[in-house]
């Protein structure tokens, strides 16, 4: 099983105390809309949306070509600060699709 390891400390502490402004913030370097309204990484050979909803996480995977990539074969986790800035780590699985999710069971500042 493939591993996606650079979710970006900053990325999820952005999405989850910030969400409105993940929401607006435009992809870096990416001269597109992200798709799903979530923050966009280039991670290795894949594009990755990532998108918080409430207490879901969704990473959703494109490749180059902004085709969806099926998301059976990967697993990735994602670093959250958590109340009282405690670190806190996300497993996020295979959930359909070029999705991957999990859930944020703990409280969060903001």
């Amino acid at each position: 099983m493939a591993t996606l390891r650079n979710m970006v400390l900053a990325a999820g502490l952005v999405a989850l105390a910030f969400p409105a402004l993940v929401a607006a913030a435009p992809g870096d370097d990416h001269s597109h809309a992200p798709p799903n309204g979530g923050q966009l990484k280039q991670i290795g050979a894949y594009e990755a949306e990532l998108v918080v909803k409430g207490s879901e996480m969704t990473l959703h995977l494109v490749d180059e070509q902004e085709r969806k990539v099926d998301a059976a074969k990967f697993s990735a986790s994602a670093v959250v600060l958590a109340k009282g800035n405690e670190q806190r780590t996300v497993d996020l699985t295979p959930s359909g699709d070029n999705r991957l999710s999990g859930k944020i069971d703990f409280p969060v500042e903001g």
